[in-house]
């Protein structure tokens, strides 16, 4: 037994560690192992459908090695960017964002000439060569001009450089339901544009933070925090400024509850106040791309753009100018391979323009792990119980339907739903259970033989043997039919017994042999015996249809079952000159959930039901002396039989648990007796009974009992006990929101 309780704990216990312990990796993640496999699966999703390409809002003009063959290795003079910025506007871009940080005056102005050649040799005339070359375009005015030409977008980088003072020149954003400055990514150093080339641009903002270019690309802040200013994305400000908008709203959800499953902390939305653009957001306040494939991406070289500006068709959009000069040191890997910041800004706008967000529902999380748990556990129920190709093909079916549905919403939803992370954590409990029940099944099955020996009949039993998983060796919910039954003036006999040990155990015999073969001849169980009570269970260990019926028909043959008993007393009786008592029987019957299962102590199992329809019963049978009838059901036994015996109302029971009240019903026969009309004229006269007394009508109630009283078949130990009841209400009132019921405390 010892070996079957370890082999039955631990063909458990190991699962339910790998099952926690995955549980914990999703949760806490450590080392980001788990968001890891889930960004793998987000990857692979937008590798097999990328964003389809509806909405052109913006191009990418790249200066790439080409470019930089043709005019010159970057960094360009701000002459020749203001010379693409032109072409571009000639093409009919109507915004132009470049996609650098300028932060310094461009050395290769004339009046910067000076200070890269110094020190000059000292015959040089300096000051005959500095009017000369003051008389030569300044390439940052140029700049400039170009950009004043139109709308234009400059950009700072965020995480880079020294720290700097926050830009004096922000788009205001407006905050709803919360400061967004608690949730932004804040930067203490970033390389910003300089001062001249920012004022005289319609929007500054942030482009792609700084980050090693082999770190994937798989989103981008809408809002950073540069020392404790809040500053807008340059995706952002290129679709502001082109739309001529004035300023944003940054959404804040703040939780009203600890759990939560509708919406996490932090950013929700931010909108470009006065157009249709409203941002979903992460709760950073950053945005998952959704990139479309290279093939539809729309890249144009720059050299092409300044050799030949007609020849391309940019009306109306705008035109992300980035540079990737340098290979694969400016570029960034994304899902669609590397790419250079510039086409990253890019399809961050058109992504936002086509109105395409992927979102991470804030219950996502609890699905993955509600699922795996549920999933885990009947994968592991079903190893245990039904050996492990049942676990298989469940397990199995479950991962399919779960890849199913994450694919189908993020097709439909564009919702990001893991079932990777899952899918690896079943697989890992699957073999685990496995393992451990191939070493617990032998073991296991003597020990359930074992416990039913004494139970079960003999049919029954070799049922059992033949096959041991038809019982559960563990804890389970089931739906089951109680039956308690005692005997009724048992303590007067007892007493007189009290010396004679071998005539009271003969009497207890007498009594519950042939109940017990009443039990199994209808396919119960005998649970246990205790004092002159014994308890019985329909529905477990073994699954029974129509339980509640075969409970019923074995109380209304108990009833007639101590006549044998009844007749050896009142002999016994004689002999000793003592009066006789016969005895009679009570019974409580209930039907409703348990739990089954083997309980006790480690050293010593020992199979057993629990729950209400067990309390329920007991209850009943104690209290059926004062209702009269033998046998008194509960209201989940009458559920269960519904109108096919007669069912005779006779109290109304709270408890802390019920407080509204369940109702007994004395079983008074079958169908046959419920159609009588006897039967029906006493349920009447019992409905107008408990009609007056439930309402405190009082007069009214003990007339429905005079009238009860004077029926036939009627009951006059339960109307006796109503008049105590009705007496003890007049002394002591319940209230104006008594229900009626009968408060018996918990039990």
């Amino acid at each position: 037994m010892q070996s079957t309780t370890i082999l039955r704990r631990l063909s458990a216990l190991l699962p339910a560690i790998v099952l926690i312990g995955a549980l914990c990796v999703s949760f806490y993640d450590p080392r980001g192992l788990a968001t890891a496999l889930s960004n793998q699966t987000f990857d692979l999703y937008q590798q097999i459908k990328p964003r389809p390409s509806e909405a052109q809002k913006s191009v990418y003009v790249d200066i790439g090695p080409t470019s930089s063959a043709r005019y010159g290795h970057w960094p360009w003079s701000r002459a020749r960017l203001a010379e693409l910025v032109d072409a571009a506007r000639k093409a009919g871009a109507e915004t132009v964002v470049l996609d650098m940080p300028l932060p310094e005056p461009d050395t290769t102005s004339p009046r910067e000439a000076l200070k890269v050649w110094s020190p000059l040799p000292p015959e040089a005339n300096v000051t005959a060569l500095a009017a000369a070359l003051a008389d030569l375009p300044d390439h940052d005015i140029l700049l400039v001009e170009s950009l004043k030409a139109g709308s234009s977008v400059v950009t700072l980088t965020p995480g880079k450089g020294v720290s700097q003072n926050a830009p004096s020149q922000v788009t205001d954003i407006a905050d709803v339901g919360g400061n967004p400055l608690r949730y932004a990514p804040r930067y203490d150093n970033w390389v910003p544009t300089l001062g001249r080339l920012s004022r005289n641009a319609d929007g500054n903002g942030a482009g792609l933070p700084s980050q090693r270019p082999s770190d994937r690309v798989r989103s981008i802040p809408m809002l950073a925090n540069l020392d404790g200013k809040l500053f807008p994305a340059s995706t952002l400000e290129a679709l502001r400024v082109h739309q001529a908008a004035e300023g944003y709203e940054a959404r804040v959800t703040i939780p009203e509850g600890a759990f939560v499953i509708s919406e996490p902390a932090g950013l929700a939305e931010v909108t470009i106040v006065g157009t249709d653009n409203k941002v979903q957001t992460q709760a950073d306040g950053s945005l998952r791309l959704y990139f479309r494939s290279m093939s539809q991406q729309s890249t144009y070289e720059a050299w092409r753009i300044m050799s030949d500006a007609d020849a391309f068709d940019l009306n109306g959009k705008i035109a992300v100018i980035g540079f990737s000069v340098n290979g694969a040191e400016r570029t960034y890997d994304t899902v669609v391979g590397p790419l250079p910041s510039g086409a990253i800004i890019a399809e961050a706008i058109d992504q936002i323009a086509s109105n395409a967000y992927l979102t991470r529902p804030a219950w996502a999380q609890n699905a993955e792990l509600a699922f795996l748990t549920l999933i885990g556990i009947i994968t592991m129920i079903l190893v245990i119980r039904k050996r492990a190709g049942w676990g298989f093909v469940f397990m199995g079916l479950s991962l399919g339907a779960a890849g199913y549905g994450a694919w189908y919403l993020f097709d439909t939803e564009g919702w990001l739903l893991d079932p990777a992370f899952p899918a690896a954590s079943l697989t890992a409990i699957f073999f685990t259970t496995s393992l451990v029940n191939r070493f617990r099944i032998e073991a296991e099955t003597r020990f359930i033989e074992n416990q039913m020996t004494r139970r079960l009949s003999s049919k029954a039993l070799a049922k059992v043997i033949r096959n041991p998983k038809l019982i559960p060796a563990q804890g389970e919910q089931r739906t089951v039919t109680s039956l308690a039954v005692g005997l009724r003036g048992f303590n007067v006999i007892a007493d007189r017994y009290l010396e004679d040990p071998v005539a009271y155990t003969d009497i207890l015999n007498r009594f519950f042999s042939p109940l017990t073969k009443t039990v199994h001849d209808r396919k119960g169980m005998v649970d246990r015996y205790t004092g002159d009570t014994m308890m019985a269970i329909w529905n477990a260990p073994l699954s029974e249809p129509d339980h509640a019926m075969k409970a019923c028909d074995a109380a209304l043959l108990m009833r007639e079952q101590l006549d044998t008993l009844n007749e050896f007393l009142e002999e016994d009786a004689k002999r000793h000159n003592l009066s006789h008592i016969p005895l009679s029987v009570s019974i409580g019957v209930e039907t409703g959930s348990a739990i089954i299962g083997n309980m006790g102590a480690t050293q010593s199992y020992d199979y057993g039901v629990l729950g209400e329809p067990v309390s329920i019963a007991h209850y009943l049978r104690h209290h059926a002396i004062n209702y009269g009838p033998a046998v008194i059901v509960g209201d989940g036994f009458k559920d269960a039989v519904g109108d096919k015996f007669a069912l005779l109302e006779v109290d109304l029971v709270s408890t802390p648990r019920h407080p509204d009240g369940w109702r007994a019903y004395a079983l008074l026969g079958d169908s046959i007796v419920r159609a009588s009309p006897k039967f029906r004229a006493l349920e009447d006269g019992h409905r107008k009974l408990f009609d007056a007394y439930r309402n405190q009508r009082w007069d009214a109630a003990r007339e429905a009992l005079g009238h009860c009283r004077g029926l036939n078949g009627s009951i006059s130990t339960l109307y006796d006990f109503y008049e105590a009841r009705i007496k003890q209400m007049e002394n002591e009132p319940p209230g104006p929101n008594w229900n009626g019921s009968y408060y018996a405390g918990r039990f």
